[in-house]
């Protein structure tokens, strides 16, 4: 691994620190990471090292971690923080040109996107490329604020692009389309104004409650076929039949 860092990073906020943002900024993928993994990517580093540099930088908001379910995390740089801070400017890479403004977020996406020729890859990229905008602002009009359309986004877009072999042939727009309906039960939005969630998955869940209801209710009921069979039918003796003596 080769060592990227600003010295005048460095001299504000650390040696460390400038360091791991160095790594952040020209090597890291984006992917979802462990402590192991990054303990291999720095070797010259101690586990108490690395524990301090992370804590450091996220206590200061200096760098933004999504902490995902599995235990993993994903990094990125707050740029405003650094700006406002310390008065660092960090230079990106820039994106090739596509008629479509992006965010230095989204345009580390296009270039991960960009850098393998798998055919998700290339949906990928033709999204971001062509429906960026038309994609953000449907997630705004369903009634996600600005800042929760374009997290919601980012998480969509490294979410599809760990399951290829799901995704390799969806239609992402409408897989977005019932992302935004998900994040919308989540921030407990309806466009009614009350608390009734109106998204696919609500409508699914609905259905299925529904069904769960009415077999609950039918097997409340008495079994009528039970009734039937329990009577028992006995036949008389004929008249002409003798008694035993």
């Amino acid at each position: 691994m080769k060592l990227h860092f600003d010295a005048n990073i460095a001299e504000k906020i650390g040696l460390n620190e400038a360091i791991f943002i160095g790594w952040l900024l020209e090597e890291y993928d984006e992917a979802p990471t462990r402590t192991e993994k990054l303990l291999e990517t720095f070797k010259f580093w101690s586990e108490e090292i690395l524990y301090q540099c992370l804590a450091g930088l996220e206590s200061r908001k200096l760098i933004v971690v999504q902490r995902t379910p599995q235990g993993d995390c994903i990094f990125a740089i707050n740029h405003p923080q650094l700006q406002a801070k310390f008065d660092i400017e960090i230079k990106h890479i820039n994106a090739p040109s596509t008629g479509v403004v992006l965010d230095n977020n989204l345009k580390k996406h296009l270039l991960r996107f960009q850098s393998t020729d798998t055919l998700l890859n290339k949906k990928l990229t033709q999204l971001l490329q062509q429906n960026t905008q038309e994609l953000l602002d449907y997630a705004i009009s369903e009634g996600l604020s600005q800042e929760i359309a374009a997290m919601s986004f980012d998480k969509f877009l490294h979410y599809v692009s760990a399951n290829p072999d799901r995704f390799w042939n969806t239609d992402l727009t409408s897989y977005w389309r019932f992302w935004v309906s998900n994040s919308k039960e989540k921030q407990g939005i309806s466009h009614s104004g009350g608390t009734a969630q109106t998204g696919k998955r609500s409508a699914i869940e609905r259905s299925n409650d529904h069904a769960a209801s009415n077999w609950l209710k039918k097997k409340s009921q008495p079994n009528q076929t039970q009734l039937h069979t329990s009577v028992q039918i006995s036949h008389s003796q004929s008249s002409d039949t003798k008694k035993p003596t």
